[in-house]
């Protein structure tokens, strides 16, 4: 039987989509979690980030970190100190991890350790490509549901999205999809305007709806609501387990991640976001938790 954790998720401040203040931040939830989570769950909620603290790693490896949206200044340091320990892991194989970056698959260590090893540097891109397709692979492959199914949802979204613009633009995309399931297939080969996909496939409806919005704001405003939305009904009959605390920590993020921008614009986009995707968006039924329990 799974770990319940009555008095930490009780004593978490309620969340909404669009929330402009929150009561509590990651740090402090990561400090009050590290308290009352076992080892193991607490380590999911450190994988978790992964595909982000490897979209850092990759730019402090590359020196492209963003001065505009400057990382926070501890990610940066932890990063910074990784890379300079994995380059000298990459000279002595012998170099010892601390114990602060043993929560991480020894698949990832050893993938970045190659980037380091080769003769040849390789691109930024192929990089990218290499780390993200390591950290999807083995996070949907985890045991806990709401772990795997939280990275197959990002992993298709993503595709979805490496498609749409790279047919867009006229890029050869295939190389960089994720994954080898039946909707990388299509989205390779398919030559038709909806990837052979259409309305059979709510996932890429609701992305492709949410792509076809002129305004960037507005696009990644949409996915975030698509994310919260797929949350809430994953974890429908979840109440104080770690897949509560892990769609909590995730809806926490991405409310954090749009502190930043002016109160009354952030609203007005949600609210218009909302209206046009919240009665429309319906989960392919390997997501779709209620329905399953149902049956």
């Amino acid at each position: 039987m799974r770990n319940q954790y009555y008095y930490f998720v009780t004593g978490l401040p309620a969340l909404n989509i669009d929330d402009n203040k929150v009561q509590i931040n990651t740090s402090d939830f990561l400090i009050q979690a590290h308290q009352h989570l076992s080892a193991g769950d607490f380590r999911l909620l450190t994988l978790l980030c992964l595909p982000e603290d490897s979209d850092l790693l990759l730019r402090i490896i590359y020196g492209s970190v963003n001065e505009n949206v400057p990382p926070d200044e501890c990610s940066l340091t932890f990063w910074q100190n990784y890379v300079e320990l994995m380059k000298k892991k990459a000279a002595d194989p012998g170099v010892a991890l601390p114990k602060e970056y043993r929560a991480y698959p020894d698949i990832f260590h050893a993938t970045v350790l190659e980037i380091f090893q080769a003769e040849e540097m390789p691109s930024y891109l192929d990089s990218q490509h290499k780390l993200l397709e390591t950290v999807y692979d083995y996070c949907s492959s985890l045991p806990n549901k709401f772990m795997k199914h939280w990275f197959e949802l990002n992993r298709d979204i993503r595709n979805i999205l490496t498609a749409i613009n790279g047919r867009e633009h006229n890029i050869p995309f295939a190389k960089y999809l994720v994954g080898t399931d039946d909707l990388v297939s299509r989205l390779a080969q398919s030559h038709a305007t909806d990837f052979g996909l259409g309305k059979e496939h709510e996932l890429f409806e609701s992305v492709y709806r949410i792509w076809e919005q002129n305004n960037i704001l507005y696009r990644e405003r949409g996915y975030d609501l698509l994310r919260w939305k797929w949350i809430d009904s994953q974890n429908f009959f979840n109440y104080f387990n770690i897949d509560r605390i892990l769609g909590y920590y995730a809806q926490l993020r991405i409310l954090e991640r749009w502190q930043g921008m002016e109160p009354t614009l952030g609203k007005e986009v949600f609210h218009d976001t909302m209206d046009n995707l919240v009665n429309s968006f319906k989960f392919p039924e390997q997501f779709n938790v209620k329905l399953i329990n149902k049956k």
